[in-house]
């Protein structure tokens, strides 16, 4: 459940690849997607906690654009041409 959580999350914010996450089922963006949901979701706690813990508001900010950037990385390496057209 995890996994399609961190894939929905990350098509609305990713949407350039959003039709590559939605058919691609590999064990590396589905570690990648689980990821991404743990993440997302410990950093919306951390802004909406209070107080907020501003250095783990950022500590998780960063998290989530490298998660961001694995994904598309993958796909470019993946389905590097499509990408580009």
């Amino acid at each position: 459940m995890s996994r399609e959580r961190g894939r929905k999350k990350l098509m609305l914010r990713i949407p350039e690849i959003r039709h590559f996450l939605a058919s691609s089922a590999s064990e590396t963006l589905s570690d990648l997607f689980e990821s991404y949901d743990l993440a997302a979701d410990s950093l919306e706690r951390f802004r909406t906690a209070s107080p907020t813990d501003e250095r783990r508001v950022l500590e998780y900010e960063g998290l989530c654009r490298e998660i961001e950037a694995e994904v598309v990385v993958y796909c470019d390496e993946r389905y590097g041409k499509q990408m580009r057209l």
